[in-house]
């Protein structure tokens, strides 16, 4: 019984998704862009992370600039950002 209404179900669905009109490229644009984020949200992702210490330090020094180390994970641990705090 209940694969004869989970069939039924199945059917009603497709038959009105295909009915459904689907929209247009550029109304679908159109709506996105209301609640895209502009791209000074993004400026972060400019920055030139290094995920060598070595190379990091290098080119620091070669700036004069300052070198910000971030660290993740817990007390007593080696830093790996998936372990338990």
């Amino acid at each position: 019984m209940s694969r004869l209404v989970l069939t039924a179900l199945f059917a009603f669905v497709a038959a009105s998704v295909q009915s459904a009109e689907i929209p247009e490229r550029e109304a679908l644009l159109k709506k996105a862009a209301a609640i895209r984020p502009p791209a000074t949200d993004f400026v972060w992702q400019q920055i030139p992370w290094h995920t060598d210490a070595a190379d990091a330090l290098k080119e620091a020094r070669a700036e004069s600039r300052p070198l910000l180390v971030w660290l993740a994970g817990g007390r007593d641990r080696d830093g790996s950002p998936l372990e338990r705090c």
